[in-house]
């Protein structure tokens, strides 16, 4: 058996390899790194690169498996239709969906209505309140991972004062999982997306 992870960035390499690790899964893992394809759907538009993501994806026909990490890039994936593709974010939403006021942290804008669609089509229609964390990427870009999880953290937590009715937070980007600790004293759940999409990654590759 075989899974394939699309990133955007060569960071998440280790750390999606040290969750698989982690799960058990024992079959044979690839990882596809293509930042171009970030850097194009956030200056032209998502439509841009719906080839080029169709092409990656039919170079990995041979796997049991597609997860994608980029939340900008799930939606195109997952409509691939092979029944193979697992988006990042999907597994953390329907968690989500269960809580009746639900805030989404995303620290780019291209990753806004894909996350909210993904949301609302999982909460049947409820809107999410949305955090944009947008003094958090260039930490991340320069590979500040403290810089940028405390960046996360201080934009939520300042959300929060406006928005003190939210039961749920989710850091709706791969990227920002290291930042769920600085937000374990709000008191409410905070969902992460990485854990839970490998766990759904090796059942859809296990069926």
């Amino acid at each position: 058996m075989k899974i394939t992870c699309l990133h955007t960035a060569q960071s998440h390499v280790e750390g999606m390899t040290a969750l698989f690790a982690n799960q058990g899964w024992d079959g044979a893992l690839e990882h596809v790194v293509r930042p171009d394809l970030l850097a194009r759907a956030q200056s032209d538009g998502i439509d841009a690169v719906a080839q080029d993501v169709g092409a990656v994806l039919a170079d990995c026909a041979d796997a049991n498996a597609v997860l994608c990490t980029c939340s900008t890039l799930g939606a195109l994936v997952e409509a691939s239709g092979t029944g193979k593709a697992v988006r990042i974010d999907r597994p953390a939403m329907e968690q989500a969906a269960s809580y009746r006021n639900v805030m989404l942290a995303i620290c780019l804008e291209s990753t806004r209505a894909p996350t909210v669609a993904l949301f609302e089509d999982c909460a049947k229609g409820r809107e999410p309140v949305v955090v944009l964390c947008d003094g958090a990427w260039a930490h991340f870009e320069a590979g500040d991972m403290s810089g940028f999880n405390r960046a996360v953290a201080q934009s939520v937590g300042a959300a929060m004062i406006s928005a003190p009715e939210t039961a749920c937070i989710v850091l709706a980007q791969a990227s920002m999982q290291g930042a769920a600790p600085y937000l374990m004293d709000m008191g409410i759940p905070v969902l992460t997306t990485p854990m839970l999409a490998v766990r759904r990654a090796i059942q859809v590759a296990r069926r």
